[in-house]
């Protein structure tokens, strides 16, 4: 029976240097390298399934940039999600999205038509790829999430505004993804 691998959390210094790279790597086609910005963004400030930014539209930015918030449709559960941004996220967000672009485009399409939505398996290598490319094996997209709630758990927040925020049904699957870290565990030491 083979290993389980572990599977990294994506903190912020895994997040800066991702966008480090991207923004230097000089093998990126400039579409492929705003595409990038906007998942990585994405992904480290909201903590969704890197299936739910496909479905992410100019419309959407704009609320959140409005708002500090939005609603999607998670492809997983078919339920309605907030998306909520803090300052921080909203200021990352304005750097690397058009918003003057029609409310009805996808902010990550399949090659540069705005009109057309970048398939989910497609997202996935090709963000997996560039992800191990820079990081090395062990993270893949869904470092970002597992990083996300890591971060908030070790914050003590309520394990349910926690499970609220990401969208999960049950709050045992939220707890799943919180990892603590050796500091974690040395913090609470209570004697």
């Amino acid at each position: 029976m083979a290993a389980k691998k572990v599977r990294k959390s994506i903190t912020e210094k895994e997040y800066k240097m991702l966008i480090g790279f991207v923004k230097e790597d000089e093998e990126l086609k400039q579409f492929n390298r705003i595409k990038f910005l906007r998942i990585f963004t994405l992904l480290y400030f909201t903590g969704v399934r890197i299936n739910e930014i496909s479905q992410i539209r100019v419309k959407h930015i704009k609320e959140i940039l409005s708002a500090g918030e939005t609603i999607i449709v998670s492809h997983k559960t078919n339920r309605e999600r907030v998306l909520y941004f803090s300052g921080k996220g909203t200021k990352e967000i304005t750097k690397y999205f058009d918003t003057t672009a029609d409310a009805e485009d996808f902010v990550i399409c399949s090659w540069g038509n705005p009109k057309n939505q970048l398939h989910n398996i497609s997202l996935i290598s090709l963000v997996n790829k560039y992800m191990k490319r820079v990081l090395g094996s062990g993270f893949t997209s869904h470092s970002f999430r597992q990083g996300l709630l890591t971060e908030m758990g070790s914050k003590s927040i309520n394990p349910k505004i926690i499970q609220k925020f990401v969208g999960h049904s049950d709050v045992k699957t939220t707890l799943r993804y919180i990892t603590p870290t050796e500091d974690d565990v040395k913090m609470a030491l209570v004697r």
